[in-house]
């Protein structure tokens, strides 16, 4: 189900994942503290909901709302609440929807990278995927191959890796980490599933490289402070709504750019090439 918190950064809303483990259902990304997103206790199928079973994803509104009306019939309480980072879109719902079935709330550093969740009949997997965020989880359905990304991959568009939280350089080892894990379907914090996981993550990959390149690039045509490589580099990619994140963006790839000796600061906030 979709919380209704559209917006420029968070699309339609946040993806509140609800997974059918059997005599228990797991909650991933409860998302913000809204009484209407928590009062969603009735599941009804529609845009805004989403079920995945253990055995699969379902893939039709025939099996939804037969899995949904399975849920209903047995009372499905939640097992545990998963969050995969600590965003106010993401996180603040957890604890009050938690309380509400005696769950646990489970999230980074409590999880670390390899924790497995047991609840019901299913096991999920934590995977420490920083980049967007220092404390950033990704889940995975081994049996599935399916990966609950939360922001590191979204349904559409590209994620945030913006500065000082967001990390390039540990963004592209995030993504190479899942590569290496050959998913068949990612389930994003933010619009549709991904059939096409490998090629989603291919794309991202990509993108985030010839971003990088292009930053350098732009440095070594002359320098510039953050904001005037940002105007450089994105011209009318961005309106001025998303200026400023568009800044974060750069001053993360210009940190790693640095870090990698091909940029140097210079005056506190000049940035030149190096090589």
């Amino acid at each position: 189900m979709v919380a209704p918190n559209p917006g420029p950064y968070t699309g339609p809303g946040t993806n509140t994942w609800i997974v059918d483990a059997g005599p228990v259902v797991v909650v991933i990304d409860p998302g913000p503290d809204d009484d209407s997103h928590l009062a969603a206790e009735r599941f009804t199928f529609g845009n805004t909901v989403a079920v995945v079973e253990v055995r699969g994803v379902i893939s039709d509104a025939a099996d939804t709302v037969e899995a949904l009306d399975r849920l209903r019939q047995h009372d499905a309480t939640v097992g545990v609440v998963l969050v995969t980072h600590s965003h106010p879109d993401h996180l603040p719902l957890a604890e009050r929807l938690a309380a509400t079935h005696r769950a646990s709330v489970r999230r980074y550093p409590d999880l670390g990278d390899g924790d497995v969740v047991r609840a019901g009949r299913l096991n999920l997997t934590a995977l420490y995927t920083p980049g967007h965020s220092a404390d950033h989880l990704c889940f995975l359905i081994a049996e599935d191959r399916a990966v609950f990304t939360g922001d590191l991959v979204l349904g559409k568009g590209s994620s945030m890796v913006t500065y000082p939280e967001g990390n390039v350089a540990a963004y592209l080892r995030s993504l190479e980490r899942l590569e290496a894990l050959k998913p068949a379907m990612l389930f994003p914090g933010h619009w549709d599933p991904v059939a096409d996981a490998m090629g989603k993550l291919e794309e991202y990959r990509r993108h985030r490289l010839e971003r990088e390149a292009q930053v350098l690039a732009e440095v070594r045509r002359g320098r510039g402070t953050a904001l005037e490589l940002t105007r450089r580099v994105y011209g009318s990619e961005v309106g001025e709504d998303l200026i400023q994140a568009a800044e974060m963006t750069m001053r993360a790839h210009l940190q790693k750019l640095v870090d990698d000796g091909l940029v140097q600061e210079v005056g506190g906030e000049q940035f030149e090439a190096l090589k």
